[in-house]
């Protein structure tokens, strides 16, 4: 049986294979969540910034539809604190968005000296008023449900029945929908005040909270063959609708948009819980709790990426460089998944390894710590 005990800032986590609690009550197998995701991030980055027009590829299209909940669901999960204590919005705007206002800058001047070919801003004003903010969305969109999570706790907290609270998570995600209907556009590239990815993102981010309330019963469901079992086909079933939704839902974009409000929040559930299957017994029998097995190379590498991973995400852009010369290489072979995944993850190695000696670097100073890393 699995429980956490919240003790200040300390999780302890009890599972199936014996207490899993690291350095100031981490939980080894949500920094490996995070060290994947990350490096999705970067190989997702090296197909759609690097190499280009690849898109269609269905390593592309997987690595599009997954790495960001995995984030998403692991802030969640880390928000809850018992009885839906309120986040220090202070701390996350420190963490968060003042690296994103320092680096932003950065990234217009050194963008046009980069070589890379997509089409990016080439001013602030333009970045700040984009859908995707350049690739710097994510910053933003997780103070903002920081900051929607605040009043939301507070309610929650008043509210006694799961099925309550339920009411409670659908009615602001319905708002969220209207809102960023009324106030965002991803076809014209228009979203000033993030609103698009806030709804898009809110379900995963208040499964997180829930599934870790929820404790034993969540952890239940994760080992229940059955459950599993349901999981792994209703997730590729909404990964197809996502990933080609005019195959699946038919030719009308209208539709797409508004079914994937009902299909996305089901397919980020369902990452979540398979990825956590997939991570917890590797992170049981490389990171146990009494330290008597050295992880491999490959598990510290994933962790290091998972504890560093914002920095990674707002720094690695400056070591993207043009690759269109692969382009008609990996055309010629249909862009193939191996293929595909073997020249992106090849290639995010080296871009990560890269920026995480500039995070070293930074690290030596509080000040560019702060400022940079959010440290």
């Amino acid at each position: 049986m699995e429980n956490w005990d919240v003790t200040g800032k300390s999780a302890i986590f009890v599972g199936m294979n014996g207490v899993q609690v690291k350095n100031g009550g981490r939980v080894p197998y949500l920094d490996l969540m995070k060290g994947v995701a990350i490096f999705l991030v970067v190989m997702g980055h090296v197909i759609a910034m690097c190499i280009r027009g690849l898109d269609r590829a269905f390593i592309f299209k997987l690595i599009e539809q997954t790495h960001m909940p995995i984030f998403f669901f692991v802030s969640g999960f880390l928000t809850y604190k018992a009885g839906f204590r309120a986040p220090n919005l202070k701390k996350r705007l420190l963490q968060l968005i003042v690296p994103m206002l320092v680096i932003t800058p950065l990234w217009v001047w050194y963008f046009p000296h980069s070589g890379l070919q997509s089409p990016l801003s080439n001013n602030l004003p333009d970045l700040y008023r984009s859908y995707w903010k350049d690739g710097y969305w994510f910053p933003l969109c997780l103070f903002e449900l920081f900051l929607l999570y605040w009043p939301l706790s507070q309610v929650l907290a008043r509210i006694k029945s799961f099925a309550g609270q339920a009411v409670v998570l659908v009615v602001a995600y319905a708002a969220l929908i209207a809102l960023s209907l009324a106030f965002s556009d991803e076809a014209a590239n228009t979203d000033y005040l993030g609103l698009g990815l806030l709804a898009r993102f809110f379900p995963v981010f208040m499964i997180g909270v829930m599934a870790r309330k929820a404790g034993d019963a969540f952890q239940q469901l994760l080992h229940n063959p059955w459950a599993i079992s349901v999981t792994m086909l209703v997730t590729a079933v909404a990964l197809f609708a996502m990933a080609y939704p005019w195959d699946a839902l038919g030719d009308d974009p209208a539709v797409w948009s508004g079914a994937a409000f009902a299909i996305r929040p089901v397919l980020h559930l369902g990452i979540a819980m398979l990825v956590i299957r997939l991570v917890e017994p590797w992170a049981a029998s490389q990171m146990p709790a009494d330290a008597t097995v050295r992880p491999n190379a490959v598990t510290r590498y994933f962790n290091l990426l998972g504890n560093e991973s914002l920095g990674i995400y707002l720094l690695h852009y400056f070591f993207l460089f043009p690759l269109t010369v692969l382009q008609e290489p990996l055309n010629a072979m249909s862009v193939q998944f191996l293929p595909m995944a073997l020249v992106s993850a090849l290639l995010a190695v080296p871009i990560t390894g890269i920026t995480l000696l500039l995070i070293a670097l930074l690290k030596h100073s509080s000040v560019t710590s702060r400022l940079f890393l959010g440290k």
